[in-house]
């Protein structure tokens, strides 16, 4: 009998040992961008590969920059995901586009969680 075998479902936070850039984004969708000023909390939702759909949060941000040039044509698909300092991450997209966002905390986690 065979039987398919889900993906564990991720349930990352900044208290774990969990580098930024290990984070399991590369080609996932980046499906909605949600900002929510007076708490300075931003949500990125992400359509992942082989996995359920999941949702990183930042929260206390201090700086969002969000361009939308497409200098390598149109995509929603991570390229790659990094943290260059401390507090300061980074989403290239498949375009070209890089997403900045500074803050102290993040939260990585299934969308229905």
């Amino acid at each position: 009998m065979n039987r398919r075998v889900e993906p564990p479902t991720l349930f990352l936070q900044t208290e774990l040992p969990v580098p930024f850039d290990t984070l399991p984004l590369h080609d996932a969708v980046l499906t909605s961008i949600s900002v929510g000023w007076d708490a300075a909390r931003c949500e990125l939702r992400f359509r992942l590969v082989d996995r359920p759909s999941h949702v990183l949060v930042f929260e206390g941000f201090t700086n969002i920059e969000l361009p939308r040039r497409e200098s390598w044509g149109p995509s929603s698909s991570v390229n790659s995901a990094r943290q260059p300092a401390y507090g300061v991450f980074e989403i290239e997209l498949q375009s070209g586009d890089v997403i900045r966002i500074e803050a102290p905390r993040w939260t990585f986690l299934p969308e229905d969680v």
